[in-house]
């Protein structure tokens, strides 16, 4: 664990900011790849990422309050500290940071479906770097575990965080591997789909099931936690493989 990745003279360099910001890097060069190829101006993906990002944060931060309000119910001002790293949930940034990024492409009449394929991919490879800052910072940690690869975080950051006082699961590891697995399978197929937004749509039901089978082994100070992210991960995929099925008349228009 190393939430202070490294200093420069006064500046002080956080892991978990670090890697978020070099996950938005990541995800920018993916999508903008992508987006080149479709010759479409790859450009607005600056824009897309600004959107979704601010968008994503918001997002990211109601979903943690509507699964922890008893945290917020005393001290209901807390709830409005976007900045928390360890209060944001992947859910609630990735839908409000696509009807942010979708003002934009309405407001510049691009293919809604090729931002979203572009998304598809670019998600889970920032996810995966991201995940690197949540493992230094010792966030998102999993419960009690006697496995060989068990993690143990210093006995004061533990105490701090509520965290289980032995060595538990590494859930960010696991997920950083999920997320990459997700990643190189859309990148081998992604030319084998037939419609626009099928790619996302494909990631978001990955990513339902890698979310719901990591939530058996992630730590949650309010114990209905895990079924509420388990459930809302069911949800998830439930909906975009409803949408996979009836594509041919929902996705029709943007072939």
């Amino acid at each position: 664990m190393r939430p202070e990745l490294f200093s420069i003279g006064s500046l002080t360099v956080h892991s978990y900011g670090f890697f978020l910001a070099l996950a938005f890097v990541v995800g920018m060069l993916v999508s903008f790849l992508y987006l080149r190829r479709k010759f479409v101006d790859a450009y607005v993906v600056f824009e897309l990422v600004l959107a979704a990002a601010l968008g994503g944060i918001v997002g990211a931060r109601i979903f943690y309050v509507a699964g922890h309000w008893r945290e917020f119910s005393s001290h209901w001002w807390e709830a409005f500290k976007f900045w928390n790293v360890q209060g944001l949930v992947f859910y609630g940034g990735l839908m409000l940071g696509i009807l942010a990024a979708a003002a934009v492409v309405k407001l510049r009449r691009i293919s809604v479906g090729q931002v979203l394929d572009s998304g598809g991919l670019a998600v889970p490879a920032a996810m995966a770097v991201a995940r690197v800052g949540c493992y230094l910072n010792g966030c998102c940690f999993g419960k009690s575990s006697g496995l060989p690869w068990a993690v143990t975080f210093p006995l004061r950051t533990q105490m701090d965080m509520g965290m289980p006082l032995n060595p538990v699961h590494p859930t960010q590891i696991y997920e950083l591997l999920m997320d990459l697995a997700i990643f190189i399978i859309l990148l081998a197929v992604h030319r084998r789909f037939r419609y626009r937004g099928e790619i996302m749509l494909s990631f978001i039901m990955l990513y339902a099931v890698a979310r719901f089978v990591n939530e058996f082994f992630r730590y949650h100070t309010n114990p209905h936690g895990n079924l509420f992210f388990q459930a809302l991960s069911a949800a998830a995929f439930l909906a975009a493989g409803l949408v996979l099925v009836f594509r041919r008349r929902i996705l029709s228009e943007d072939r």
